[in-house]
């Protein structure tokens, strides 16, 4: 799990980097940022709702001896893209904490 975070740290770090050369080093205000911060919080949490309805469906394959291995795809493709969600997350924290071009 160790190397786990610190890949994902990596990448967070590498988010913010393509994120600041795009939109800048740092948020116009906290405003700005809790709103950027918000907006990739809700398209992660959508990912959640998503996750668990296929999850769900997934559990009814199973109880009715009929596994569906479609479910466990879309799962698979859901959490991915709700990991970069999560990691988008993180860089928009790290943004919201630079001072003077330093985080």
């Amino acid at each position: 799990m160790k190397e786990l975070l610190q890949a994902v740290d990596e990448l967070a770090c590498a988010e913010y980097d393509r994120a600041a050369a795009k939109f800048g080093p740092a948020h116009n205000s906290p405003h700005e940022a809790y709103a950027v911060i918000f907006e990739e919080f809700e398209e992660a949490r959508e990912d959640i709702h998503a996750f668990n309805y296929h999850f769900q469906n997934y559990w009814g394959s199973i109880k009715a001896n009929a596994p569906n291995e479609n479910f466990l795809k879309n799962m698979h493709r859901i959490a991915e893209h709700a990991a970069a969600e999560w990691v988008q997350v993180a860089a928009m924290c790290l943004k919201a904490l630079v001072k003077d071009g330093d985080i």
